[in-house]
Formats: structure tokens, C-alpha cells, sequence
């Protein structure tokens, strides 16, 4: 199975990963890899694409076997530049005027904020 990493706990050596058939995610353990195939430890990062072997432990997807195909760009950092995008585009525009929001000033920066849209949905009161 392929999938990314999602978040990943350098001290715990844990991560959790996204896996591609859009299923339950799952949860890989460097120490219960460890202990059940004589692996080091593996770098890993949000946002790397990986390969591994799936097992159903109760009602947990676990990651066995784990292999790092490529490394990511920081996921966190990659949604902001991506909602940035959306907020200045023709998206960002539509969202803008359908829930009345102010349209930004020539000289103001776009990129600075992203659309709130919590915020915006709980002054027009909806939910």
C-alpha cells in the first residue's frame, strides 16, 4: 500500500499515514517495527510519500514494513501556499462574495490572511 505521512512524533518514532484506497488511516510504531523485524528506526517527515505492508490489529490499520519512496514538502507549510492560492484566485472571490466578506485593498496584501470561514459563518449566523 502507498500512502503520506500525515503527522509524525520524532520522540515516540510514530507516525500516522494517509493510505491511498481513501480508507481507515493508518498508525505505524518504529518500536513495534522494531521488535517484530529487526529494523532501525526510520526518518520520517509530514508529507512523505511511503510504502507499506497493512495489518488489521482489532480495529486499527497498522503500517508494517514501512519504506520512505520520497520526501515530502512540509504538509502544513504546502495547505497555507495552496489556501493562499485559492483565497486570491477566482475561488477566493466566489467565497468572498458569497458570504459578504470585504474584497482586499489594491495596495493590501492578499496572501497575508486567509478567509476565515468559521469566523464568517458564525457572524452571518450559519452553520
Amino acid at each position: 500500500m502507498n500512502g503520506v505521512v500525515l503527522w509524525h512524533d520524532n520522540k515516540g518514532d510514530t507516525a500516522v499515514i494517509w493510505c491511498e484506497d481513501h480508507a481507515d488511516l493508518a498508525y505505524f510504531s518504529a518500536e513495534s517495527e522494531a521488535a517484530a523485524l529487526g529494523r532501525s528506526a526510520l526518518e520520517l517527515a509530514a508529507g512523505d510519500l511511503v510504502m507499506f505492508d497493512e495489518v488489521q490489529v482489532g480495529q486499527q490499520r497498522r503500517a508494517l514494513n514501512l519504506r520512505r519512496l520520497a520526501p515530502g514538502t512540509p504538509l502544513a507549510e504546502h495547505l497555507l501556499q495552496a489556501a493562499r492560492g485559492v483565497e486570491g484566485g477566482e475561488v477566493g472571490r466566489a467565497l468572498r462574495a458569497a458570504l459578504d466578506l470585504p474584497t482586499p485593498s489594491e495596495g493590501e496584501n492578499s496572501s497575508a490572511k486567509v478567509i476565515d470561514l468559521k469566523a464568517a459563518a458564525k457572524s452571518r449566523k450559519v452553520s
